[in-house]
């Protein structure tokens, strides 16, 4: 299974260890045999660009080794990814794949979509007036957009498109426009969540409580954290800890995220590196 991704060149992403994360999955995969079926499975990491123009280009000879693909990240590769799939007639996984995939036969999507979920709460609360706030890397301009489309396409006046880097007059310029746009309620954030070490975040949200609109006024949404179980629960977080700024800031964030079945990750990562299923060394605090 090729497990494909902007491992080398996103810092938040290459934190992910996917090297290490897909060991343990064909490891737990290859010792149940009500999953693995009499085959034996492995997996490779596949480096996926951040500039979406060359996102598939490391996938080109991967027919050659890989029975199968997870990824890409970058929505808009996915249709190309997708493709290619089709011609090779092997399975494509992928959770981050917006708008048409008319066509793309062998694409399978592994969990409810974030999109759908997105729409489900801002439907359940009434707010129908959206902005989008992205980062300006490849992969989160694409989501921006292509969230942006989906939402419409479900009935929703996304009134705002706005990228913002880690200058803080970005940050300041896109909420102005946020805040002359009328009735908007939720400004959704295509970018790295600030738990995790996202710069992007951390300048939109401390901007955001500078202009007054921490308030309860705007709801602010992490897009990133609906597609994995960020840990919600007995968790202190040391992005918030250090910064009383960055606290008022939060909360005003909804954060809408998968529960995980196993327990927080930190603690399934603990009980993995106790069982001696990854590395001794790694430290769950950096993962």
């Amino acid at each position: 299974v090729g497990v494909v991704g902007p491992w080398t060149c996103d810092p938040i992403l290459a934190r992910a260890l996917p090297e290490v994360a897909s060991r343990l999955a064909v490891a737990r995969l290859n010792r149940d045999p009500t999953l693995n079926q009499g085959y034996w499975w492995d997996a490779v990491v596949l480096a996926e660009s951040c500039q979406t123009s060359q996102a598939i280009t490391g996938l080109l000879n991967a027919d050659r080794y890989a029975s199968a693909l997870v990824g890409p990240l970058n929505p808009a590769a996915c249709r190309a990814t997708g493709l290619l799939a089709v011609a090779w007639n092997k399975p494509l996984a992928s959770w981050s794949c917006l708008g048409d995939t008319e066509g793309l036969d062998t694409l399978v999507v592994p969990m409810a979509e974030p999109v759908g979920v997105l729409h489900e709460v801002l439907r359940f609360f009434r707010w129908a007036h959206v902005a989008v706030v992205a980062a300006p890397q490849d992969l989160w301009r694409e989501v921006g957009q292509g969230l942006a489309q989906e939402l419409r396409a479900r009935g929703l006046p996304v009134t705002v498109v706005a990228t913002a880097g880690t200058q803080e007059e970005e940050a300041r310029a896109a909420l102005r426009r946020v805040q002359r746009a009328d009735g908007v309620r939720v400004v959704v954030m295509c970018m790295h969540s600030v738990l995790l070490g996202g710069q992007e975040q951390r300048v939109l949200l401390e901007a955001a409580e500078e202009l007054g609109m921490a308030d309860g006024s705007v709801v602010f949404v992490p897009y990133d954290a609906l597609t994995f179980p960020l840990p919600y629960a007995g968790r202190a977080f040391p992005a918030l800890a250090n910064s009383s700024r960055l606290r008022r800031a939060y909360d005003a964030v909804l954060t809408i995220t998968i529960d995980s079945a196993e327990g927080p990750f930190h603690e399934v990562l603990d009980r993995a590196r106790e069982a001696y299923e990854v590395p001794a060394h790694i430290d769950g605090e950096q993962v």
